[in-house]
Parts: structure tokens; C-alpha cells; sequence
């Protein structure tokens, strides 16, 4: 039996539902939705803050997607609510369009190819940056196509969704939009003339976009968001600032492994032969550019984390689609789609809440916030007490689970904190004072009792 279009949608999105039976996992997601809870407790929309101090290791995007979703459903729904709802809008879009200029059954492939990849599947489910820069990307360069071959004045929603995609990750965005378009029309002279109008309504419209932020973000911060943002979050990383995630030579076989286990099994049909579509060769040509430039850039750029390559999955998934059978996905895609799910929904689980050997520690710090939410004071100071390691050597491509600091305590605690290594700071902060630590870091005092176990963290109170 073949599957509808509605079906195949709702097939190749399922892997995604489940997000919202676990809490947040530190760094990154811990970071995000910290600062979007701060900027909803400050009812602040430009600067992000971070514990009390402006952020800007990302532009703006996200929290503005994520403040409302908090808000609105809460700290397990809203937080991921805006990288679902950007991979699921990936998935309809690259679908829709080959449905539309290529045949049905390419564009019922790439939904699939795409939604059931492991590494859109692990970023999807995530609050991150990547999924929406990923949408607002694939929209740019899909539209920009469509002004090619079609109504022109598809270029100036490329220039809307380009200053978007500057919005969710910052100027990497355009760089990647330039290279990918001027390396196009070196390959391929034959759109060169089909380029011409359209260029300054675009321009005025990306600077629009663009400017909703940078620049009352710069008015409001000055020099502090120049160095912070542009030259140490953007340029910095580039070139290898970001010391925690910099390879060395060997970074250059990250992704080719990434993107070959990440897009198991779709990865593999790649090596079968190209299958005609009407029209489709100067098309296939563009996605082979757009592929080959993203994942050129990020295999050469010094900071390597496996969801930096997500934006060269659109064209690979519509590529391999290309190259799948003439016929549409059957039931037995759904059987595939359901393992997926379950592997996702099984890993994630099992790494926050434990279990097989592997330590619950988000569970257990994360209900260690939420009775202190329940019983503190407002007028109460709650610390953080020497989360982080003690062995300050970097991590990278160790596979032990290093101890981190745990910056979604912010949004469980919904207050600020005193992060410290330094107990002397603690006793200077006004009584009563709640100290959320590690198990093995104060010793001759009394914990404060609670109704679950304390196994990795301890909670303290001062009087």
C-alpha cells in the first residue's frame, strides 16, 4: 500500500514526538533556555542575559521563538518547541518543493530521508540554534532556486530568510549563502542571466531583518557586543578560538563519519546512479554546490561539533532522494520510522533519567532545583556550589561523561544564583542561603532533608 502525502508528513515526523518526557541537558540546551526564562523573568527582548549579566555567545532567534513557547507550556514542552517546530518545517519544505518541480515520489523520499536521519533526529529533539538556521537556510537557497527558474521576485523571500537564518546563528548565515550562490554561477553560466533584478529589493529587505536586532542590540551594549558577539562567538570560532571543540588535522575526517553514521542508512544510496527527473540536472547541480560548500566551510573551520554540519543535510537528503526508486514509500517505511523513534526516545531517556550503568545526574539535580523552587523564599539566595570538574583539561573526543556546570538550573529554579567555587562568597550572601553542590564537595554539614534520595549532588542550607 502506498502512503498519501499527510501520511507521509506525519511518518517522517514522528521520531520527534516524545521531547517533552525528559528535562534539559547541559551545555547548550542548559545555556538557551536559561537565558530565555531571565529574559521572560526581566521581560527583556534584546539583550540576553545570563544570571544576572548579558550573553551573547547567540544571536537573538531562538529566544524570541522560546520566551512565548516557556511561557506558554511550560519548562518541559517550551524550551525544544522551536527546533520541533524548525526541523518539522525542514522536513515539509524540502518534500514539498521536489513534490512540486520533481515528482511525487522524490518529495515523499526526501520528507523521509530527512526526518529519519539519527543526527536531524538528536538535534531536532534539542533546544539549539542549528534547526533554525537549517530552516531558514534551506528556505533561502530553495527560493532562490525558485527565482531562477521561476517568478524572480521569489529572491527577495530569499533575502527575508537569509536575514533570519543571520538572526538564528549570526553572520556564518550570509557567508555561506554567498560562497554557495557565486560558486553556483561559476559552475553553471547558464543561470547567470536569469540572476539579474531583484538584488537591491533584496538587499534592502535582509538589512531589515538583520537590523531588528543588531542594532538596537549594539545601541543597548556598545563595544560589549561587538567583542562578545561578532569578533569572539563568530569570528573566533571560525579560526579556532573555541579551544574546547578545536581538532587538529584529523577534524577533517569528523564530518565525512558524521554525516555517513548520522544519515545511516540513506547514506549509502548515494553510491547508486543517478536517476533522470525531467529538468533535473541544473538542479541536482545546484544541490551538489550547496552541499559541497557547507560541508567544505564547516570541515575546514576550527571548531567541529557534530550539529555544525546539519545545514549540508537538506541537499544530501533531496540528492539521495534523486536517487531512490521510482515509487512511492510503502508501510515498511513506517516500521523503519518507529525504530528510529524508539532508539531516540530510549537514548535521550536513559541518559537523563540513568539507568544500565549510566548516571541519572540531570534527574537528580534538576528535582534538587524544583524543591528548592517549592520551598525557597523569594528573598532566599540559592548557590551553586563547585558544579564544575576539577580537572580543568578539555574534554573533546573523550568518551567519559566529564562533570559540567548546570546552567538549566536557572530556568528549574526560575531565579538567579551565586556560582561559585569559593565557599567564602557563599557565607557573604544574606541568610538563609540554599546550596545545591556536589556530593563530595562540603563535608561536616547536614543536608537538608528531602523526599528522594541524594546520590550525585547534595542540597545545604544556611541559616
Amino acid at each position: 500500500m502506498r502512503l498519501r502525502w499527510p501520511w507521509v508528513l506525519l511518518i517522517a515526523i514522528l521520531p520527534l514526538f516524545g521531547w517533552w518526557t525528559y528535562g534539559l541537558f547541559d551545555l547548550d540546551e542548559g545555556f538557551y533556555a536559561a537565558v530565555a526564562s531571565e529574559m521572560n523573568r526581566r521581560g527583556e527582548w534584546i539583550t540576553p542575559y545570563y544570571n544576572g549579566k548579558p550573553w551573547f555567545e547567540k544571536p537573538i532567534l531562538l529566544y524570541w521563538l522560546a520566551k512565548p513557547a516557556i511561557a506558554l507550556f511550560g519548562e518541559m514542552v517550551g524550551p525544544r518547541l522551536p527546533s520541533i517546530l524548525a526541523t518539522a518545517g525542514t522536513i515539509l519544505l524540502i518534500g514539498f518543493y521536489l513534490r512540486k518541480r520533481h515528482s511525487v515520489e522524490a518529495g515523499n523520499w526526501a520528507a523521509l530521508v530527512y526526518g529519519t536521519g539519527l543526527l536531524v533526529v538528536a538535534t531536532g529533539r534539542m533546544m539549539l540554534t542549528d534547526p533554525l538556521l537549517v530552516l531558514c537556510l534551506t528556505g533561502a537557497f530553495l527560493t532562490f532556486w525558485e527565482s531562477l527558474v521561476g517568478d524572480r521576485r521569489w529572491r527577495v523571500a530569499s533575502a527575508g530568510l537569509l536575514g533570519l537564518g543571520v538572526l538564528a546563528k549570526g553572520p556564518v548565515a550570509g557567508l555561506l549563502f554567498v560562497l554557495v550562490v557565486g560558486i553556483a554561477f561559476w559552475r553553471q553560466p547558464e543561470l547567470r542571466w536569469a540572476s539579474r533584478g531583484g538584488w537591491l529589493a533584496g538587499t534592502a529587505v535582509f538589512a531589515i531583518v538583520v537590523s531588528s536586532w543588531y542594532v538596537p542590540a549594539y545601541l543597548a551594549n556598545g563595544q560589549l557586543f561587538v567583542q562578545k558577539f561578532l569578533i569572539e562567538q563568530n569570528l573566533g570560532r571560525f579560526t579556532g578560538g573555541d579551544q574546547a571543540h578545536t581538532l587538529g588535522p584529523e577534524g577533517l575526517l569528523v564530518y565525512p563519519a558524521v554525516l555517513l553514521v548520522g544519515m545511516l542508512p540513506w547514506s549509502i544510496r548515494m553510491l547508486r546512479r543517478r536517476t533522470e527527473t525531467p529538468g533535473g540536472k541544473a538542479f541536482e547541480q545546484y544541490l551538489w554546490t550547496w552541499f559541497l560548500v557547507v560541508f567544505g566551510f564547516f570541515s575546514i573551520s576550527g571548531a567541529k561539533l557534530p550539529h555544525y554540519i546539519l545545514p549540508a543535510i537538506p541537499p544530501l537528503a533531496m540528492l539521495i532522494a534523486l536517487r531512490l526508486p521510482k515509487r512511492e514509500p510503502g508501510w515498511g517505511s513506517l516500521a523503519w520510522t518507529l525504530g528510529i523513534w524508539a532508539f531516540a526516545q530510549f537514548g535521550f531517556s536513559l541518559y537523563y533519567y540513568g539507568g544500565f550503568g549510566l548516571p541519572g545526574f540531570h534527574a537528580e539535580v534538576h528535582r534538587l532545583a524544583r524543591y528548592v523552587r517549592e520551598n525557597a523564599k523569594p528573598e532566599d539566595t540559592v548557590a551553586l556550589y563547585q558544579l564544575s570538574r576539577r580537572d580543568r583539561a578539555l574534554g573533546t573526543g573523550k568518551p567519559k561523561i566529564q562533570e559540567t556546570s548546570h546552567p538549566s538550573l536557572m530556568l528549574y529554579l526560575g531565579r538567579s544564583t551565586v556560582d561559585t567555587d569559593e565557599m567564602d562568597r557563599i557565607l557573604e550572601q544574606p541568610r538563609p542561603v540554599w546550596i545545591i553542590t556536589r556530593w563530595n564537595r562540603i563535608e561536616g554539614m547536614k543536608r537538608v532533608e528531602t523526599p528522594f534520595e541524594q546520590n550525585l549532588y547534595a542540597l545545604y542550607r544556611i541559616d
